[in-house]
């Protein structure tokens, strides 16, 4: 298939071995739900002074070539990842072929992620480090487009029975303008929650305006984590996939205060598609 006859391009993130099958399985399963994109792979090598700050050592030409062979022997694993993954899809004109650049992460991130229709990044885990959290926080901050936030290891399908984590505002409403451009799910729930004596949430103007029908579930918001209330009640009606805005106030006052951002990135056991 041409690029130009690809209905998008959902560029995927790379970087462990380990974890790169669930991820291209993700990025694949998310082309196919936006009617047949193409899916291309993003590699990239970390360059031998992007490693070390300055006072920390000094950067010989030997521990450069170190860096460089390990950062090369990563990409070839990838490669790998790539190849069998290639193989085994049934959509075998929805690829771009394999390119693996060296640079730093956030940058090529941002500049191939913002021509790009759709990201799909691992959920970091509890070990990733602050490296791969600031990777996912500059998909959905600057590169203006949803993102795919897939569980380390996650491999099932997604897209069946979506879960809408609803509040009014503009995160939340370009979020799920996302998730309707999507092949339409067999079920949708909208989770809005409702603190005591508020009005009872609605199903929100923008489903019924494009003929979604969706079953809305009341969430109590109480002195609790309500991510935690949020991803309960997901897995409770076998939701595959939640749907959310992404930082609702800086992503600072995310960090200081706790945000449902926060903790889904943090422990979120399904794939979330997040905008900003």
């Amino acid at each position: 298939m041409t690029e130009a006859a690809m209905d998008g391009v959902v560029l995927a993130l790379l970087e462990r071995p380990g974890t790169a099958p669930g991820l291209l399985a993700a990025a694949g399963h998310l082309a196919a739900l936006m009617g047949g994109a193409g899916v291309e792979p993003l590699v990239v090598r970390t360059p031998p002074e992007a490693t070390i700050l300055p006072s920390e050592e000094v950067l010989t030409a030997e521990h450069a070539a170190r860096i460089r062979s390990a950062e090369q022997q990563r990409a070839a694993s990838l490669r790998v990842a790539f190849d069998h993954w290639a193989a085994r899809s049934r959509a075998e004109d929805a690829w771009t072929s394999f390119e693996a650049v060296e640079g730093v992460v956030g940058e090529v991130l941002r500049e191939r992620g913002r021509r790009a229709d759709a990201l799909v990044l691992e959920r970091p885990s509890e070990d990733g480090g602050l490296l791969a959290r600031q990777d996912v926080h500059t998909a959905l901050m600057d590169t203006d487009r949803p993102v795919l936030v897939v569980p380390p290891g996650h491999a099932a399908p997604f897209g069946r029975c979506v879960a809408i984590a609803w509040r009014d505002d503009l995160q939340a409403t370009r979020a799920v303008l996302s998730a309707l451009r999507l092949q339409a799910p067999e079920r949708i729930l909208v989770l809005a929650g409702q603190r005591e004596g508020a009005r009872r949430p609605v199903i929100p103007d923008i489903l019924r305006e494009h003929g979604a029908e969706a079953e809305l579930q009341v969430l109590p918001v109480r002195r609790v984590v309500f991510g935690e209330a949020l991803l309960a009640r997901a897995h409770k009606h076998g939701a595959d996939l939640l749907v959310m805005g992404a930082y609702q106030h800086s992503p600072l006052r995310e960090f200081v205060l706790g945000g449902v951002t926060r903790f889904m990135l943090a422990h979120a056991d399904l794939p979330l598609l997040m905008r900003h």
